[in-house]
């Protein structure tokens, strides 16, 4: 573990940057009762907000969103923003910077083709209680560095990025009808709805879903939701998992429909995957 404080230059920030071998895409910032503002500015990585206490008033270029306790936040790379604090009062939150060839690399692999830009579901609000939260797991991740510990942050910032990133197209309309339907089938891959279902609830033919679906991401509904499962399974069985509790934790029906959608989607087996990411880890 790193970590480098902030410039004495800014005394009345009580911040610092962390850094970990184990994920060195990642870099991790606390900041503690902060009343400090800040001008506009942009990142070159993805950039993922976590407000753990008051509230932060958000610019972004197409309007102001005023966070709190809980929130959570995404901004794309090279979005010019600023945080700044409501009512000149104190706010702690933490930010975490994904490298953005990181981010494209996941999202390439799970879309099936290269993707050299995209853009978040910005705002995503969620309850922080305990060691359960996204910092809580960094902060466990800093102080006792285990591999299930990376494990688990590596499976939340894949999760974070697939389901919250879209490749980036034109259609704004087409974008939101096809973001509402990736992120039904995201709510529970285990137990994702039937596109007839989906199609109800959108007020759209199936057939347009699914048509809009693939022209946009490359992919049916179908196969992203197979590819979604698989990628989850891979950081299940990397975890150590028993191959039938995986089978089940996914949403596939038995161990053989994992076994054989795995080697579709990786031409590997999930046995081979789990003992050659088994023999990597103890190497580390």
């Amino acid at each position: 573990m790193e970590w480098s404080a902030v410039a004495e230059t800014v005394r009345d920030v009580n911040q610092r940057f962390w850094k970990n071998k184990d994920i060195p895409y990642l870099t991790f910032r606390t900041t503690c009762n902060s009343t400090q503002s800040y001008k506009a500015h942009s990142h070159c990585e993805l950039s993922i907000g976590i407000i753990e206490s008051g509230e932060t008033r958000l610019s972004l270029p197409n309007g102001n969103i005023v966070l709190k306790k809980g929130d959570i936040i995404l901004i794309e790379p090279n979005i010019v923003h600023a945080c700044n604090p409501v009512g000149n009062k104190p706010r702690s939150y933490h930010m975490l910077y994904l490298d953005d060839e990181w981010c494209r690399k996941v999202l390439s692999k799970f879309y099936g083709y290269e993707v050299t830009r995209y853009y978040c579901e910005q705002k995503l609000q969620t309850a922080i209680e305990g060691d359960d939260n996204l910092s809580g797991l960094i902060f466990k991740l800093l102080d006792q560095p285990s591999q299930s510990v990376v494990t688990e942050v590596e499976s939340r910032l894949l999760n974070l990025v697939s389901r919250y990133c879209m490749p980036q197209t034109h259609n704004d309309d087409e974008n939101e009808l096809v973001g509402q339907l990736r992120e039904r089938l995201l709510q529970d891959i285990a137990c994702a709805p039937s596109l007839d279902l989906v199609s109800q609830e959108l007020g759209r033919p199936k057939e347009t879903l699914i048509r809009l679906f693939k022209k946009q991401l490359g992919i049916t509904p179908k196969s992203f939701l197979n590819n979604s499962r698989i990628e989850k399974a891979k950081i299940l069985l990397k975890s150590g998992m028993n191959i039938v509790d995986v089978a089940a934790e996914v949403g596939f029906s038995d161990q053989s429909q994992l076994h054989r959608t795995f080697v579709n989607y990786t031409a590997s087996t999930p046995r081979q995957y789990q003992q050659v990411t088994s023999i990597f880890d103890n190497n580390c």
